[in-house]
């Protein structure tokens, strides 16, 4: 026998199998387990690769519901913001002049309260609130003056009317805390808080 025959019975089997005799895929079209080694020369470790099967995504865990696409913008919403609810907490010398905060005030017909946090601190002596008008007039100003808080405890909320105020007018109002100075004798003052604009009934 020749051996170009003995080559043809050799590979007869393979060719009649087709792509099912390698080894990279069954008759069936199921991925099988392929071995290869390590190296070209036939040495070394063998490597086992086993084809996986597809499995569903988890679901996330951040404890977000899933929101639907909206069907007039085609965008997804934003999800709703839902955080802590910040506590204030009182500290040694927690009366500082850096930023001036947002005041709240409700405004009645001729006067207005304003509610605030009294944060406390060792250095504090007092509070001082007051309002600006807005109706400009020629000459000298009506001076609505200061209405003093001496709070008794920290950490909580503090409140103070200030009245004899013009109906229908715009008013600024404006918060002070008087501290004691870190060094030396006497006191200093400074606004820590201030409202928009509001207007009288």
């Amino acid at each position: 026998m020749s051996d170009r025959r003995r080559w043809l019975l050799l590979f007869a089997p393979l060719l009649l199998a087709g792509c099912g005799g390698l080894g990279g895929s069954s008759p069936t079209g199921t991925p099988s387990p392929v071995a290869t080694t390590g190296n070209g020369n036939g040495s070394g470790s063998w490597l086992v690769v086993a084809h996986g099967s597809p499995t569903p995504t988890p679901r996330p865990s951040s404890g977000i519901p899933p929101y639907p696409i909206s069907t007039a913008t085609g965008f997804l919403p934003v999800a709703p913001t839902t955080g802590p609810t910040p506590t204030p907490t009182c500290a040694p010398d927690t009366v500082h002049f850096s930023r001036i905060g947002a005041l709240d005030v409700t405004p009645g017909t001729t006067s207005a309260t304003a509610t605030w946090y009294n944060v406390g601190g060792y250095n504090l002596v007092e509070y001082r609130l007051t309002a600006i008008s807005q109706d400009l007039r020629t000459g000298k100003q009506r001076d609505i003056g200061w209405v003093t808080i001496k709070p008794k405890k920290a950490c909580g909320p503090l409140s103070a009317t200030i009245s004899k105020l013009d109906r229908k007018t715009g008013y600024v109002f404006s918060l002070d805390a008087v501290v004691t100075r870190r060094s030396g004798a006497g006191t200093h003052a400074g606004t820590l808080m201030r409202s928009h604009v509001i207007y009288t009934k």
